[in-house]
């Protein structure tokens, strides 16, 4: 009997350590990190985006997802850092010069055994910076990567410098200016794209046949501008057909909601050009999304894959008669987000919890078990939602940030609180004393275009009072 008991003790011991390894093995996945640039969720439902919506069905949707400061550098400094913009300093600055010691989310997984590459515009590796590394790509960090590149279009011409020359229809329209600011309907191939080349290098990062798992980030440009596609992702869009959302009355909010004066630029129908380009180039953008995820499942590396789909801010395309991005309404503010993490996520699932991009850092630490980084992570899992959509999943307001100048030039910073069905803004002058210039309230329920700023209303003042205390909150902490 005494000899039955050891022999079943040794028989548990066993299942053990293999349960243990078996859990160690699933551990092992890769991660591919898809960020596309200034992608917005009124487009999503314009646009025909036939991959990317093949990929929500594959794994969750997040319907309100938000960036924390809705511009390129300091978007990307704060998910890419897990922190703040006010943590960081929310200026175009490199983080390594804001932060020389921080731990970056791709440095991270290197640090542990991962290999990690980037392929073009994760930190923000510009279109003028080099196809290789070089001393002028000031805001990437080199700490993070195994393996990094930019990726020009393949027609660089002799001096390999943008503007590149382009063959095709270009649409010049009204707007700040500047070598980027057109759309164009390219004569050349898919391929000969930016973004054509970045699924290239990615597909080419696949075939290494590596002997540990990998991080890999794809940072797409479309729809950044310039607003270029062949020709072919036009066809849905005819221009006689783009039609805009109306401007509305401003009169109630002040200035510095704006950074665009006049609304569409005073000329409405030579803006809309602008319009049917960024179609055309997120259409663009999901076909090389569906090309790099062809090629995971013909590498059969679908199911040991973490898939994130981001975009690293949105961006508005007339809404209060703005473009670009940059501001607290919610087209800037709001990204689309899909996670896909094979075993945990259920295919086609989604939810309406408010969440934030800087949660995707503790996420995978979370859910990879990786040491803590130097820094406190503000951001929170998301695996139990993941897991359950359903589940009684601790709710936090979502924090944005912009800052903007007066006339005379000084600095003031608007904050924005997404809680419930509620945007909050206030607008602060950062010298001393700091003095609150302007606030917003827009209830998204009754009014989803944020057209009736609330503020002033009476009906509305215990919500006033209720939001500006969690901004407090925020304020104090960052400071």
């Amino acid at each position: 009997m005494k000899q039955l008991k050891l022999i079943g003790l040794f028989i548990i011991l066993i299942s053990l350590f293999y349960s243990g390894k078996e859990v160690k093995e699933a551990k092992k996945m890769n991660v591919l990190f898809i960020i596309s640039d200034d992608l917005c969720t009124n487009s999503m439902k314009e646009a025909a985006t036939p991959n990317i919506d093949k990929l929500a069905k594959m794994g969750m949707s997040f319907s309100s997802a938000y960036c924390q400061y809705p511009v390129c550098v300091p978007s990307r400094n704060s998910f890419l850092s897990g922190l703040r913009p006010d943590q960081i300093g929310s200026g175009w600055e490199p983080l390594r010069k804001l932060m020389p010691d921080v731990t970056t989310l791709p440095q991270l997984f290197r640090e542990n055994g991962f290999y990690t590459a980037s392929i073009a515009k994760i930190f923000h590796v510009s279109q003028w910076d080099s196809r290789w590394p070089s001393e002028n790509w000031k805001f990437d960090d080199p700490k993070a990567w195994d393996f990094r590149i930019n990726c020009p279009p393949a027609n660089q011409g002799e001096n390999q410098i943008p503007p590149f020359p382009r063959k095709g229809l270009r649409f010049d329209f009204p707007g700040y200016g500047g070598p980027i600011d057109y759309g164009m309907m390219s004569f050349e191939s898919d391929l000969a794209q930016e973004d054509g080349q970045a699924t290239q290098e990615a597909i080419r990062q696949l075939d290494l046949n590596l002997d540990k798992p990998f991080f890999m980030g794809v940072g797409y440009r479309r729809p950044h501008a310039p607003f270029i596609a062949p020709e072919k992702y036009f066809a849905p869009y005819p221009l006689n057909t783009i039609e805009l959302p109306d401007p509305g009355d401003r009169s109630d909010v002040t200035d510095f909601a704006f950074s665009i004066h006049p609304p569409n630029y005073g000329d409405p129908a030579a803006i809309k050009p602008n319009k049917m380009c960024y179609l055309a180039s997120v259409s663009y953008l999901d076909a090389e999304v569906g090309r790099l995820l062809q090629s995971l499942e013909e590498h059969h590396m679908m199911e040991n894959t973490i898939i994130i789909f981001i975009s690293d801010h949105g961006f508005q395309l007339g809404e209060h008669g703005e473009w670009h991005k940059n501001s607290l309404f919610e087209e800037s503010a709001q990204v689309p987000m899909i996670i896909r993490i094979p075993g945990v996520t259920q295919p086609g699932s989604s939810t309406n919890e408010l969440v934030e991009l800087i949660d995707l850092y503790p996420t995978l630490q979370d859910y990879f078990d990786l040491p803590d980084p130097p820094h406190q992570l503000p951001g929170r899992s998301l695996i139990p939602l993941l897991e359950n959509p359903s589940t009684d999943f601790e709710k936090r307001p979502a924090i944005t940030q912009v800052r903007r100048k007066t006339d005379d030039n000084k600095r003031v910073m608007g904050y924005s609180i997404r809680w419930e069905k509620y945007r909050y803004n206030e607008w602060w002058m950062l010298s001393e004393p700091q003095e609150l210039l302007a606030t917003e309230l827009y209830d998204l329920e009754k009014d989803p275009v944020s057209e009736n700023n609330l503020n002033n209303n009476d009906a509305y003042t215990r919500i006033v009072k209720s939001l500006s205390k969690k901004l407090e909150a925020y304020r104090l902490q960052s400071e």
